[in-house]
């Protein structure tokens, strides 16, 4: 009974961090660093069967990220969440699109020499993403081809079945 309520002061309310919030940040930021670290020179071995109903269109892709005028530590930031994100939601079949690159010469047929084209094997063998994902190669023709990439990756383990 002998408190007043002040008037006209803002009351300040200090949000507790969760710790666990903390710690999965400090977890993403260390990953997002280890994809500079190539595990592997190998892009995996896929059942061919599974191989053959990709390039035949029977299976589907789930999700596809275009990195078309992004520079390379967007694009970095972009497949590690790409990746990521769908390995959560349990989407199997991804399609990174880099495109060609700058284009040569006849005499040099025609390939693309592009940065991307060059960094998203590195970054899908790196400490990062490795484990996440089973195989991937360049896309059929009637995806993008050599502009492409097909990521298959891992199933989810379930924890809770």
């Amino acid at each position: 009974k002998t408190v007043s309520p002040l008037n006209n002061q803002t009351r300040i309310i200090r949000k507790q961090h969760n710790p666990l919030e903390i710690n999965q940040k400090e977890k993403k930021d260390k990953d997002f660093e280890l994809m500079d670290i190539k595990v592997s020179t190998g892009w995996g071995v896929l059942e061919k069967n599974i191989l053959r109903k990709i390039q035949k269109g029977k299976l589907k892709v789930s999700a596809s990220l275009d990195l078309h005028g992004n520079n390379i530590s967007d694009s970095k930031k972009l497949v590690y969440d790409f990746v990521n994100y769908n390995s959560q939601n349990n989407k199997r079949i991804l399609l990174i699109i880099t495109g060609k690159g700058k284009r040569l010469f006849v005499e040099d047929e025609w390939k693309g020499t592009g940065i991307l084209k060059t960094k998203i094997p590195i970054w899908l063998t790196s400490l990062a993403l490795s484990k996440k994902i089973v195989w991937f190669d360049h896309a059929p023709s009637n995806m993008g081809g050599e502009g492409a990439f097909i990521v298959y990756l891992k199933k989810l383990q379930n924890k809770f079945r």
